[in-house]
């Protein structure tokens, strides 16, 4: 389904934008952004456009880094009253579960996951499968408000280190100014490593009372929230995809709920975990052939297909065009009567998420 979020994520771009000598007046209309200035936080706009926009102005002002540039103009402020929520808890660590189990009330475009790991937690990062199209810059932006509003809590604070699916930058300053010095490319997951000892120092703001009252209505909303529990679904089997395929049986136990309740849901969201692995599949293989140096094999193991070749069948199959023409620079672009009808579904559900929120 088409996936929505608040124009405040674009928070900052005007600015950058004149500053890298760009002209915002003609930038977003080229993506099909009818948004002005102002940036209006009550307008919504779709989450394939806000990607559209981050690539397109990363290429025409010749910034390859635009996305992190842009995540030093903002802060957990533009998810709005989440921003309270997350500001009220206690620890740093309940700041970011907040963070990861509510964040699909302010979009599902993007998906968050705390993976617990020795010493620590690992805080995935990923745009939802579903618009074909690169990643680099939303996750680059997505990490730099992380570790920005880290150092905010805790001054000159570095993660031990940090891994992105994509290929290194060509030149990687910014990278190391807003990140951090050990960062991996080429990886099997986007995610941020956190130490448990930071996990457990207080935030620069606590308060137990208004914490408790608006986790309280996050969590009516949240349950309200139509396409929840797919969003939830589609977490996990990315969380797993390098290591195995999830079936029905292990994501439902991970939801805390029966096999036959979690099928039902996600029949109500119009589709299956079959369509969730696959979706997640032809994203994820876009991604590493456009924008990573890992080779068609390692895509392959990564993916959990058992043979290269049956990747090169699932690709043609998603994109008309094989790896091989992917990682040559072809232009792709998912069925467009896929779009089509998943963008049709996302409006409706946008609309029953709004009438619940009024």
């Amino acid at each position: 389904m088409a996936k929505w979020v608040s124009s405040s994520a674009l928070f900052g771009a005007p600015d950058l934008v004149a500053k890298l000598g760009g002209d915002w007046a003609t930038l977003p209309a080229a993506v099909g952004l009818e948004i002005s200035e102002s940036l209006e936080p009550t307008k919504l706009i779709e989450v394939a456009a806000l990607t559209r926009f981050l690539a397109l102005a990363a290429e025409q002002l010749q910034c390859q880094s635009f996305g992190l540039m842009l995540s030093q103009y903002q802060g957990f402020s533009v998810l709005g009253s989440l921003a309270l929520l997350l500001e009220s808890a206690d620890t740093i660590g309940e700041s970011l579960q907040d963070l990861a189990t509510y964040f699909p009330v302010f979009t599902m475009g993007a998906l968050i996951a705390l993976v617990e790991t020795k010493g620590g937690i690992e805080v995935n990062y990923e745009l939802a499968a579903g618009t074909g199209l690169p990643h680099r810059q939303i996750t680059e932006l997505g990490f730099g408000i992380l570790v920005k509003e880290m150092r905010r809590h805790i001054p000159g604070w570095e993660p031990e280190y940090i891994t992105f699916r994509h290929a290194p930058p060509d030149n990687s300053f910014h990278h190391r100014q807003y990140l951090g010095k050990t960062i991996h490319y080429n990886a099997d997951r986007n995610s941020i490593f956190i130490k448990r000892a930071d996990l457990e120092k207080p935030t620069c703001v606590r308060s137990t009372e208004v914490h408790c009252a608006l986790a309280a209505q996050y969590s009516d909303l949240r349950d309200a929230t139509p396409g929840t529990v797919t969003a939830a679904v589609e977490t996990i089997v990315r969380a797993f995809m390098a290591h195995e395929t999830v079936n029905l049986s292990k994501a439902a136990t991970l939801l805390g709920m029966s096999r036959r309740t979690l099928q039902r849901k996600l029949a109500e969201d119009g589709t299956s975990l079959a369509e969730i692995i696959d979706a997640v599949r032809a994203d994820l293989a876009l991604s590493y052939l456009q924008e990573s140096h890992l080779k068609v094999t390692e895509i392959a193991e990564i993916l959990q297909f058992s043979e290269t070749s049956a990747l090169s069948r699932a690709v043609v199959r998603w994109y008309g065009h094989s790896p091989r023409s992917i990682k040559g620079g072809v232009a792709v672009t998912l069925d467009a009567a896929y779009l089509k009808a998943e963008r049709k579904r996302g409006s409706e559900n946008w609309r029953t998420k709004s009438s619940l929120r009024s």
